[in-house]
């Protein structure tokens, strides 16, 4: 990931709006949905899912948009080692990063 994404992203988590979302009824609701929905398996590789990954990230522009930041359309279950993996994190040929391939369409 290039260090302008990073703290692009660094500056999103320590957002105000994005931590009280996180935080909120909604956000535990719409968690709780998805993991039901995908029968607690991971959407990519079938495994024990644990993170809801956003498709379209959040952002403190969109967070109180309900289409990005609740709907299960831009929801996917995954486990830590796939969430990685989109994130690009812990490889340097990671989305983000040149010479990578995304790993589909999110």
């Amino acid at each position: 990931m290039s260090s302008r994404n990073t703290s692009k992203t660094i500056r999103n988590k320590d957002c105000g709006a994005i931590q009280r979302f996180y935080r909120s009824d909604k956000w535990k609701i719409a968690r709780a949905m998805k993991i039901a929905s995908a029968g607690g398996r991971c959407e990519m590789c079938g495994g024990i899912g644990t993170e809801v990954h956003h498709k379209v990230h959040l952002t403190p522009e969109n967070v109180a948009d309900p289409e990005v930041s609740i709907s299960q359309d831009n929801l996917m279950l995954l486990c830590s080692e796939c969430h990685n993996k989109v994130h690009g994190r812990f490889d340097s040929k990671g989305p983000g990063n040149t010479g990578s391939t995304r790993m589909g369409t999110w």
